[in-house]
């Protein structure tokens, strides 16, 4: 029998409906692994909880949002352990740019014992498996974190709403791979490993975790008036019809900032110093337990058997 450690963030999502530990067991256990289950009690705990589970189980699961499985992902890099996804965060965005929108279909996903290899992108040295974002999409960042868990996914809404009005875009300089040197002011940026982030936003539509590539949303400045009114079309894509935003695609890229400003990496946010800061993806460094390829929407991505 095939034997997972599941890592359960209690404090992730909306408390209503929370998906707890004994559930998250019995929808493993219907697909017929072995399980231990951990708890984490801080932030950054489940990146050693992770690496050390990896040298018993050759399935790890995370349960929880993004965050969470940010920091198992960095815990199982390097290590033969594929991760399992059982979604139970605020955005779940990673689960669902994978075609898992449920714990159940990350159980069924972990049970047909098939994965993926997916790139892991890295700003400024930091990992992250989804998204990452500066300027706009930071502050909002910022924001959500006050905003009790206990909305759900309404918490990105009510960061953006009190980001929007008091943000004003700032300078920096972008260089994407061999491309020119970008200056200007910049309302937002949102670095996509993923086509999801924010709860459901895509920004970076297109974004395949599995190409080897990281996609760039790219914001000039703009009025509230006119990003108010990107933010619907930024639900379906449609945001990039309009010539001040940019969607490049590249797998290297350095960012200068002229002061520090709040990033968000996988919805955590975090102060980022002024100065030079590379960003890189480092292609199939993680193995995760896939949906199907056609729920996944990525048919070109590589899967072997776990």
């Amino acid at each position: 029998m095939d034997s997972v450690a599941i890592i359960v963030n209690p404090a992730a999502g909306a408390a209503r409906g929370r998906l707890g530990a004994t559930r998250a067991r019995e929808l493993l256990q219907r697909h017929g692994f072995s399980v231990e289950v951990q708890t984490t009690t801080r932030a950054g705990q489940a990146v050693e909880l992770a690496a050390r589970a990896a040298e018993r189980h050759p399935v790890v699961a995370a349960v929880g949002g993004d965050g969470t499985c940010r920091e198992i992902a960095t815990g199982l890099l390097d290590t033969r352990a594929a991760l399992a996804l059982l979604p139970g965060g605020s955005g779940n965005d990673f689960a669902r740019g994978l075609g898992i929108r449920s714990a159940e279909e990350g159980a069924a996903a972990a049970g047909r014992r098939t994965t993926r290899a997916v790139d892991i992108g890295f700003f400024g040295g930091r990992p992250f498996v989804n998204s990452a974002g500066l300027f706009l999409s930071g502050e909002v960042a910022r924001r959500a974190a006050r905003v009790p868990r206990c909305t759900g996914r309404l918490r990105y809404a009510l960061g953006a709403a009190g980001a929007l009005f008091s943000h004003r875009a700032l300078p920096a300089r972008w260089r994407l791979a061999d491309e020119p040197a970008r200056d200007g002011r910049w309302a937002l940026a949102e670095i996509g490993n993923g086509p999801l982030c924010g709860g459901g936003f895509r920004l970076t539509p297109e974004a395949d975790p599995s190409d080897g590539l990281l996609d760039f949303c790219l914001v000039e400045e703009m009025g509230a008036a006119r990003m108010l009114g990107l933010f619907p079309a930024a639900f379906t894509g449609d945001h990039l019809r309009d010539a001040r935003v940019a969607c490049r695609r590249a797998a290297t890229a350095i960012v200068r900032l002229e002061m520090p400003l709040w990033i968000h990496l996988d919805g955590e946010s975090e102060l980022l110093p002024a100065g030079e800061h590379a960003v890189r993806v480092s292609p199939g460094r993680l193995r995760v337990l896939a949906a199907a390829a056609d729920a996944a929407g990525a048919p070109r991505a590589r899967q072997e058997r776990a």
